[in-house]
């Protein structure tokens, strides 16, 4: 404890000193105070010089000339150190003053796409020792604080939602296009070394979500809630040492914590997902993974997530194994067999069918992974046996009984394999990838077995940018290239394709099942994919992500799309007690899985503690000493060069929505007539003609703000005259832009054959998700580091218009009739745009600019029909056709709206730049 008191004291000192000593002295280009060890250092080198020179080592030495000396020490110092870790000599050969490396890991990580598990320490952890000069030698601290936002936006999207509001849940899909921003932050304090051999970690974790159209998940929010919380006890070198000399440790870890497994295929903290897997139970580790072999075994329950209330374990659920590493030639391999177990206790009042029965999984494996010059591959393969209970119906003593459990044997395989080449001799050092994965389904619901490869808890992304797919039911051939085109810039891109691995058995991601396997001709093919991703390191505390995935559906989830009459989009009933509104689709998806489907994400990171270099100053001092009264002089920029930044802001508008419904060609309506004719001498007597007035519905202007928040990527070139051009290209996610209006009419018809009463009832949404830009800018540069400037060009954004129409008709001497149509449109719309801003450079290199910008997208125009003739005319705004009135009620009928999205936009960003046109 005396030890502990003592580094605590220097910690409490250092902060202390950091916080007095003024910004102007601790700039980083001017010499920090010298510590007593540099101190000393820079004597002894100013007597060394001095021998040398020839001068008088006992006169006072320049302090700057002493800091000099002494990190100059200190530098040959490290680079005798590093040559003798190489075993190389001055010249970079072997040589006399080599010596044999004393300590070498043998851990080779993988280069499999995104295969490589976390470290035990979350990567966004940082020393607090090696982070802050000022805390120097409080190396038993580490500390982490981050923040993730992310906006994602998905169309068409196959995974369907839960809908709690039901009893027992039902599970719904998602028609709308849903604009979904994310926020994750997450602290972490651990202690090490200091007490050892205890040691100790506490983690919380705040998960968000914002802007959803559909009900919020499990996998998207947990507010404030404990993800880590565990005492460990580390004997540094119980089990002495390995042949390279490393410490071979013993790990005994009990309490809460997450962590990642081989190649995160079954055991995975699941990163990408806004909420993170963990578990409660003991951990026991043999070795490290830096030993030529390590044991990695466990014993625990899977935390199960609420959203709004504190995590607890699922007592229902335990999982163990153990992974052995073997790495005595991990230059070439690394072997990992490995056993993996899960019993599943049967919990009939569950509301989920899968957790009602008993479970027991045996999964022993065999992972292999190396790296041969330029070639690299990893292979897992994985075996599953075992039991599981079978919900049914059973006749017992003439008395029929549900729900009864049979157990069934369980026997499934799964395997995977990637090979990659890298071009390590290119600039880029691109990485070309092959990969193929199979995991077992059931060949059929009836068989006595189970099939079905059991995934655990892994990680999805791998498999699917889209998040549709897991190590189940599943082929899966992908070519993915990884490559780095600028410094801080890592691109990858892939293009995969996916079959059913058994017919009989469900696409789960998509809850989309034939029992009966082929029969309909389904086939097996799922779809293809393509995706691709840019991230990039904005500052030392900022990253930057964007992605993009575009799925086109194969033969099996079409064949799932045909509509049925109802109301295919709305997900929720508005309170209405109209069958069509309360539809749960369990054997159609109403056309959606034959569309295409889009998601992209944008995705800002923020790490309190950098990128893990020394910070020598904190940001905020940074700053100020960059841009306050005692800032240094800074060249002024060239406004010559590529720029990438962040921007915020908000979006408003009021654009009109106007809606027709169709009539026969003998009567035509025009907005704003709500007048009852009768028809003209001779025409047809059907519905759709008399209905022209009665089914009009007032029109009128949407209320859409919210706001705005996205990147922007650009480029400059200033003339001599100060004359600055330039072009910009942006996308924003929208937050809360959407209106939604109930309107209403009643006409009444007082005398004819169609004598009676009409009521119209309509629900109106309108809803801009995203919005981007591509633009040309032309501006002045009115001071050197201010430039004010117009800009104009393309501007494009994701639209939702919707109008659902309910006719309802009593009459006198016709059957009464009610009818439902809705028209809607959810795709991109492409216009122009035009504004003006200003852009001030505030310190080298880095930039804050202001903008407004008025935007026109043009009309969302969609129509909906359910007459024979009928159609609607974007050009002219009528209906033409005289229809065919159906044999029943409600005859024909259809609806058509326009909505023009046009409005202003105004943002303020950061930009970082880069002078590659500037002149030397």
């Amino acid at each position: 404890m005396a030890d502990f008191r003592r580094q605590l004291k220097l910690g409490v000192a250092a902060a202390a000193l950091a916080a007095i000593t003024p910004a102007s002295v601790r700039a980083e280009d001017k010499p920090a105070p010298a510590s007593v060890e540099t101190q000393a250092a820079a004597q002894k080198a100013g007597k060394e010089s001095a021998k040398e020179t020839g001068k008088d080592a006992t006169k006072p030495a320049d302090p700057k000339a002493a800091a000099d000396a002494a990190n100059s020490a200190k530098s040959a110092k490290s680079a005798k150190s590093e040559r003798a870790a190489d075993g190389k000599g001055k010249d970079g050969k072997p040589g006399a003053d080599a010596k044999p490396e004393e300590k070498k890991s043998y851990y080779v990580p993988t280069r499999g796409y995104r295969l490589e598990p976390q470290s035990d320490i979350p990567p966004y952890v940082r020393n607090l020792g090696k982070t802050y000069k000022q805390f120097e030698g409080i190396d038993w601290l580490n500390v982490g604080l981050d923040s993730r936002t992310r906006f994602e936006f998905r169309q068409n999207d196959y995974r369907p939602w839960t809908d709690t509001a039901t009893n027992p849940p039902s599970s719904q899909r998602k028609y709308f296009p849903n604009s979904l921003w994310l926020s994750r932050t997450r602290v972490y304090v651990g202690v090490q070394n200091i007490l050892d051999p205890f040691r100790a970690v506490v983690e919380f974790q705040d998960s968000r979500a914002f802007n959803s159209l559909y009900e919020y998940q499990g996998q998207e929010i947990n507010q404030t809630d404990l993800i880590s919380a565990y005492g460990e006890l580390y004997f540094k070198d119980a089990l002495g040492k390995d042949p390279r000399g490393n410490d071979r440790s013993l790990t005994v870890r009990a309490g809460r914590f997450h962590f990642e497994l081989l190649d995160r295929r079954l055991i995975a903290e699941n990163e990408f997902r806004n909420t993170t897997n963990n578990f409660d139970g003991v951990r026991i580790k043999l070795g490290k993974k830096e030993n030529n072999w390590d044991l990695d075994s466990f014993l625990m329950r899977p935390v199960i997530r609420y959203p709004y209330q504190f995590d607890r374990p699922d007592w229902q659920n335990l999982v163990y194994g153990s992974v052995f590493s073997y790495r005595e030639f991990s230059q070439y391999a690394t072997v990992q067999p490995y056993f993996l177990g899960r019993t599943q206790f049967a919990d009939q009042t569950n509301v989920s069918a899968a957790a009602k029965v008993h479970r027991e999984t045996y999964a022993p494996g065999l992972r292999i992974y190396g790296v041969l010059g330029n070639f690299d591959y990893d292979v897992d393969i994985n075996k599953q046996f075992g039991a599981i209970g079978r919900l049914q119906t059973a006749v017992l003593g003439g008395q029929t009984y549900d729900n009864i459990e049979v157990t069934v044997p369980h026997n499934a395989l799964a395997w995977g394999l990637e090979a990659g080449y890298t071009f390590s001799d290119h600039p880029w050092k691109p990485r070309i990838s092959a990969v193929y994965v199979y995991g077992s389904g059931n060949g059929s619901p009836f068989s006595y077995s189970n099939s079905n490869f059991d995934i655990f808890y892994g990680f999805n992304q791998p498999f699917s940018r889209n998040d549709y797919f897991a190590w189940n039911n599943i082929k899966d051939p992908k070519v993915r290239l990884e490559f780095t085109p600028a410094k801080n810039l890592q691109i990858d891109t892939a293009f995969s394709a996916y079959w059913l691995a058994d017919a009989g058995s469900a696409w789960d991601r998509a809850n989309l099942f034939s029992p009966l396997g082929d029969v309909a001709g389904r086939g097996t093919f799922l779809g293809t994919e393509f995706d691709i991703r840019a991230r990039y390191k904005l500052s030392q505390f900022i990253n930057l992500t964007a992605s993009y995935a575009h799925f086109w559906p194969g033969s099996f989830p079409a064949s799932f799309a045909p509509p049925v009459r109802g109301q295919p989009y709305w997900p929720q009933s508005y309170g209405l007690a109209d069958s069509w509104f309360n539809v749960r689709q369990t054997t159609t998806t109403n056309g959606l899985t034959a569309k295409p489907t889009d998601f992209f994400y944008l995705e800002a990171t923020v790490n309190a503690f950098g990128d893990g270099q020394p910070i020598t100053k904190d940001p905020a001092s940074t700053l100020w000493g960059a841009i306050g009264p005692n800032a240094p002089a800074a060249p002024p920029p060239s406004w010559r060069d590529v720029y990438v930044g962040l921007n915020g802001g908000g979006a408003w508008s009021t654009p009109g929505t106007y809606t027709w419904v169709a009539p026969a060609a003998t009567a035509v309506l025009a907005p704003g007539n709500t007048a009852w004719t009768p028809p003209p001498t001779g025409a047809s007597l059907d519905l759709s003609n008399q209905l022209a007035a009665a089914n009009y519905l007032p029109n009128g202007n949407n209320r859409l703000a919210g706001f705005i928040g996205g990147f922007q990527l650009g480029a400059n070139w200033r003339f001599d005259n100060n004359i600055v051009t330039g072009a910009e290209t942006d996308i924003h996610a929208v937050s809360g832009n959407m209106d939604s209006k109930v309107l209403g009419s009643t006409v009444t018809v007082p005398s004819g054959s169609l004598k009676g009463l009409y009521v119209n009832w309509a629900q109106r949404n309108t809803q801009l998700n995203y919005i981007g830009t591509v633009r040309g800018r032309l501006g002045y540069a009115v001071t050197p580091t201010l430039q004010l400037y117009g800009t104009g060009g393309l501007a494009y954004g994701g639209a939702i218009s919707n109008t659902a129409l309910f006719t309802t008709f009593t009459g006198t001497t016709r059957a009464a009739a009610t009818t439902l149509t809705d028209a809607n449109y959810q795709k991109t719309l492409v216009g122009w745009t035009a504004g003006g801003g200003l852009e001030w450079m505030f310190m080298p290199n880095w930039s804050l600019k202001a903008e407004y910008l008025y935007y026109d997208l043009g009309a969302a125009v969609a129509a909906d029909q359910h007459a024979t003739g009928l159609s609607f005319s974007a050009a002219t705004s009528v209906w033409t056709g005289t229809g065919a009135p159906s044999t029943r009620p409600p005859y024909d009928y259809g609806v058509a709206t326009r909505t023009r999205f046009d409005g202003n936009l105004f943002h303020a960003g950061i930009n970082r730049h880069f002078d590659l046109f500037a002149k030397d």
